[in-house]
């Protein structure tokens, strides 16, 4: 792996755990209850354990990929394998998806405040906030989303002090029986959950921003295992509280348990909770947007990274204003989920099998 970033542009090695946790935990976390209970129900909770370890599996697949690149990313081994045309054709096609994949967060957010928050404020307006909060951060460079992601990180984990509150709430008899569903079943409530972990893929394009890449791979695999002891933690409470029978009808699960914590002093402190949540959804944002422009940039280098970022965010804040009929939202989603799921499973395996292969050939040839 040999990067070409200068080190005044790269962060230290333990803020990979942050880029890698901050990527996946988003608006999914807040409402992915009901979806992953309709296959394994009560034992959903060990398939998300599953999912969240074999992704070690596909971060070591990346990381091998990596390597085999002329500039420890995944727009340079493009080049390298088919090409300076297909490559550039593979890098647009992957800041296809990491525009779209932003679109659904800021599309998620927006939905969750029209609900719980401001149900009169159209959404033109939160669009345009946020797109001019990202324009300010992306702009400012990698290292200050990395630093957006850090503080995204550590203010909101002591949101999960919160949970503590509603133990005497819960219910163990729950999650019982234990063992009692099918293999069939727990691969649909997998299914359900890779919205979950669908973000630290992003890695891909900013792993030369990260210095010392080796020592920096042990960083990404705690921020793994980090996201699946929160989201497994927060399922099991949330079996816990709620029958099975009724959170498969809720939309917001992890809102509406939150909602009956109340302080003399604060009675909605589901507020708090949502305003404190942009903490955690805008470094996703920044990511996805940063890793599209940078695709975009390498590809088309006569293309300045402002202009690329402008004409990035003009289309969130037209989708967001224009297209806000629960079709587009519901269409956006599947296509991220779709494309997401088939980058990590499908295309992550693939690559790794043909750089095996082509080290294999190497290893031929000098021996």
């Amino acid at each position: 792996m040999n990067s070409q970033i200068n080190e005044n542009k790269q962060v230290s090695p333990y803020f990979l755990f942050f880029l890698i946790h901050s990527s996946q935990i988003g608006i999914a976390l807040l409402r992915y209850q009901g979806n992953v209970s309709k296959g394994a129900g009560s034992e959903a909770w060990m398939s998300i354990l599953a999912l969240g370890l074999s992704l070690h599996l596909l971060f070591y697949m990346m990381l091998y990929i990596l390597k085999q690149s002329p500039s420890g990313d995944i727009l340079s081994f493009h080049k390298d394998l088919l090409g300076k045309k297909l490559g550039g054709v593979l890098n647009l096609l992957l800041a296809c998806y990491f525009s779209l994949a932003g679109i659904a967060v800021v599309y998620g957010y927006i939905d969750l405040l029209q609900v719980w928050v401001f149900e009169g404020i159209p959404s033109w307006e939160y669009a345009l906030l946020l797109c001019c909060l990202a324009f300010y951060l992306v702009s400012g460079g990698f290292r200050v989303i990395t630093g957006v992601a850090f503080w995204g990180v550590v203010i909101p984990i002591f949101l999960l002090v919160s949970f503590f509150y509603i133990v005497g709430f819960l219910e163990v008899s729950y999650l019982q029986p234990l063992f009692d569903h099918s293999l069939k079943d727990h691969f649909i409530s997998i299914k359900a959950a890779i919205p979950l972990f669908i973000g630290f893929e992003t890695a891909l394009i900013y792993f030369p921003f990260i210095k010392n890449g080796k020592k920096a791979s042990k960083w990404g695999h705690f921020g793994l295992l980090f996201t699946t002891i929160i989201t497994v933690f927060i399922t099991l409470v949330s079996f816990m509280f709620f029958a099975q029978g009724k959170i498969q009808h809720l939309t917001w699960p992890t809102l509406t348990m939150i909602k009956i914590i109340q302080f003399p002093f604060l009675e909605r402190f589901e507020f708090i909770f949502i305003f404190t949540w942009l903490l955690v959804i805008m470094p996703v944002i920044c990511l996805y947007l940063w890793s599209a422009v940078r695709s975009i940039k390498v590809t088309l280098p006569k293309l300045k990274p402002t202009t690329i970022l402008l004409l990035l965010l003009a289309l969130y804040l037209f989708v967001n204003s224009e297209l806000i009929d629960i079709y587009y939202t519901q269409l956006i989603q599947k296509m991220v989920l779709i494309s997401g799921t088939t980058i990590l499973f499908c295309y992550i395996p693939l690559l790794f099998i043909i750089s095996l292969i082509r080290q294999f050939i190497k290893k031929q040839k000098q021996g």
